[in-house]
């Protein structure tokens, strides 16, 4: 009996974090109510307060899910990849995610809007730890010993909320990629850095407000057939994919 009354409990906190995460991302911070929240998730608003005490508290439940899906997404294109080729695959995960998700386009706008709760940590776990525990395909994404000078100093370090946590993914993957030997400067400059981040970032702007699958995944790989140039060795663009690996969702 215990097991069905926690499943059900689950159950409403879930729905209570995508109707608020469709209601944030619809009508921002300020402009969503618990009412309205507790409304569209089916639920009182006196059960809306048994799972979430406060607005601030759903805000950021929405962003540490979006966060835990974000970096559970990249660990397993890291797995399956090299890291640049992880980065350009999760650049199409995100832009299919700002198409479809409710939740990680709301982290993104409560982000943007800064209300001020953001200061507190979310759920989920840092960048570096999610990204090396993941199994034994992903190791080495974050060195052992000192850390070298592009993460001790990252581009947009002031960057803030889920901005922040996508460009931490990013920083990650591009220093793994460096290690790896895949760029062509593997002095640890800023600029390859301060050229993904954002370009990475932008993404989001662009795409944000909807685009057709097809025109989504058509200009990130024009983005990638200009980026990748600039970041490998000369002769060996050819060898990433800079296209989605299966068809993406409508």
């Amino acid at each position: 009996m215990g097991r069905v009354v926690q499943e059900r409990s689950e159950r409403t906190r879930g729905r209570l974090v995508e109707a608020g995460a469709v209601l944030f991302d619809r009508r921002g911070y300020a402009g969503a109510t618990l009412g309205e929240i507790a409304a569209a998730a089916g639920v009182t608003k006196g059960a809306l307060y048994f799972h979430f005490a406060s607005k601030e508290e759903l805000a950021r439940a929405v962003s540490g899910q979006a966060e835990r899906s974000l970096r559970s997404a990249c660990a397993e294109l890291r797995a399956a990849s090299s890291p640049l080729q992880g980065l350009i695959d999760a650049g199409y995960w995100l832009v299919d995610a700002l198409g479809v998700d409710p939740v990680i386009r709301a982290a993104f706008r409560l982000g943007r809007e800064d209300a001020g709760w953001q200061s507190a940590p979310t759920t989920a776990a840092p960048a570096t730890a999610a990204l090396t525990t993941a199994g034994p395909a992903t190791a080495g994404l974050t060195p052992a010993g000192p850390a070298p000078a592009d993460s001790r100093q990252p581009a947009f370090a002031d960057i803030r909320g889920f901005h922040s946590v996508w460009a931490g993914v990013v920083r990650d993957l591009l220093a793994g990629a460096r290690r790896a030997g895949e760029l062509r400067d593997r002095s640890g400059g800023l600029g390859p850095e301060t050229l993904v981040v954002t370009a990475a970032c932008g993404l989001e702007v662009v795409f944000a407000d909807g685009c057709p699958a097809e025109e989504r995944a058509r200009r990130v790989g024009a983005l990638w057939d200009w980026l990748l140039p600039c970041l490998v060795r000369p002769g060996t663009a050819g060898g990433y994919r800079t296209r989605p690996s299966a068809p993406r969702p409508a």
